[in-house]
């Protein structure tokens, strides 16, 4: 008897051992991520990282310094790469003068107007006296809807489309469907600008503010991203909480969304400010357009009032990410980092930091993570912001949020009086009211 029953509590216990083995082991395998990585492209040990300016402004529009001053300014902070995107005004390139409009060009009638000169042009382009480090003249880059009062501003690069268009209150979509017929890429400007959201973070969160950019994103695949940083971030505050909730949308319905940050420089103390840093085989019009498209950067910001302080300004270098590795077998993500001062590592999920350090097991994390992460690096020189990782468990149908549609109303008197109300307010002395005292 007392064999036998020895023998059940072995068995017992030899059941219960076996369990405790399996269970944890069956437990981790009920996260499995596939993660899309959006610097896959990229070869760590041969591109090199350039540093690029994609918004700016010169005396061809309202920009308050020639062009001379403003390429040799970003020329002397070691820029690799300069957009000149002028109002209304496509660039012809830095040593011509491009097709000014008289309202917004209205330095020409009292200001010498002059292109940069040839020679010097020849040797910027070339990095003459800089190593042969030449910095890259973007072609036909614009900032389009020259004339609107609330501000819905979109960058164009690459076809020369939206040249004179003085473009139409609260319409995003119809230069972003411009360019792409055009052959071109855009992006949309400081967004939070537009409504006011830099005071409200809920203006950041609203579905309502949400939609428009949400349904192009998903319409238009040249529209490549959204300007998250721009000048100081004064009146970007909180534009990664826009991306943020943007990406959320258009995620898991197959559609990423790319940080860039600039300087929108109209005057000499707006240049400097940020930086996007191309990862490229090679400095040319080719390998940009590429890298705006894939989104192989990271963005980054001697200010940022959300994530820091309001008063903190970088002085010295960003960090420097040498490679990033994913371990799918794990579902780790890993960057290798160097950094001249302390920095901290913060990884953000639906807009909240879930971790820090220079790693993330996403399976440590799968209650908080939506349907994708980023990170965040702060130290002394600023903050840098890499593009969103795609997270995908299998299931990205429970990560889908729906934006309520337009407001109706089913009675016809009151219908026609928000139509009237949203015509009127479409009109720019209707958007400088709205702008002024409902924003």
């Amino acid at each position: 008897m007392k064999s036998f029953s020895k023998k059940l509590i072995s068995t017992f216990l030899a059941v219960l051992m076996t369990a405790l083995l399996v269970v944890p082991s069956f437990a981790a395998e009920q996260v499995d991520y596939k993660i899309t990585n959006p610097y896959e492209t990229v070869d760590w040990d041969t591109w090199n990282t350039y540093k690029a300016q994609l918004h700016t402004h010169t005396l061809y529009s309202d920009g308050e310094m020639d062009i001379t001053s403003v390429v040799e300014a970003y020329y002397a902070l070691d820029y690799d790469i300069l957009a000149i995107t002028d109002h209304g005004v496509v660039n012809q390139g830095w040593d011509k003068v491009p097709e000014m409009i008289d309202i917004i060009g209205y330095n020409q009638y009292i200001k010498k107007i002059e292109p940069l000169d040839a020679k010097r042009y020849a040797e910027i382009t070339a990095g003459v006296d800089r190593d042969g480090r030449g910095m890259l003249d973007v072609p036909l880059g614009i900032e389009m809807n020259a004339l609107v009062v609330r501000k819905n501003h979109v960058n164009g690069y690459f076809c020369g489309y939206g040249q004179s268009i003085l473009g139409t209150e609260e319409d995003y979509e119809s230069v972003v469907a411009g360019t792409e017929a055009a052959g071109g890429i855009s992006v949309i400007n400081h967004p939070g600008d537009f409504y006011g959201a830099a005071g409200d973070i809920k203006k950041a969160q609203d579905p309502d503010n949400l939609r428009d950019w949400a349904n192009i994103y998903m319409k238009y695949e040249s529209c490549v991203g959204l300007e998250v940083f721009n000048e100081d971030d004064t009146i970007s505050k909180h534009d990664r909480v826009i991306w943020d909730n943007l990406l959320m949308y258009t995620i898991p319905r197959g559609r990423n969304i790319w940080a860039f940050g600039n300087d929108d420089s109209h005057w000499e103390d707006h240049i400097g400010h940020t930086t996007n840093m191309m990862l490229m085989p090679a400095n040319t019009v080719e390998d940009l357009r590429t890298a705006m498209e894939n989104g192989t950067l990271f963005v980054c910001s001697k200010n940022a009032e959300y994530e820091i302080d309001p008063e903190f300004h970088g002085d010295g270098n960003y960090a420097t990410v040498h490679r990033i590795t994913i371990d799918e077998e794990n579902d780790v993500i890993s960057a290798d980092i160097t950094s001249d001062s302390d920095y901290v590592v913060e990884w953000v999920a639906d807009g909240e930091v879930i971790a820090t350090g220079d790693s993330i097991n996403l399976r440590d994390y799968s209650d908080k993570i939506g349907s994708y992460v980023r990170f965040q690096i702060k130290n002394a020189g600023g903050i840098l912001l890499s593009q969103p990782f795609v997270c995908d468990d299998g299931n990205m149908e429970a990560c889908m949020i729906y934006y309520p549609e337009e407001k109706s109303y089913d009675n016809f008197v009151f219908q026609f009086i928000y139509e009237m109300y949203l015509f009127l307010r479409r009109t720019i002395i209707g958007a400088f009211i709205y702008d002024e005292f409902f924003l």
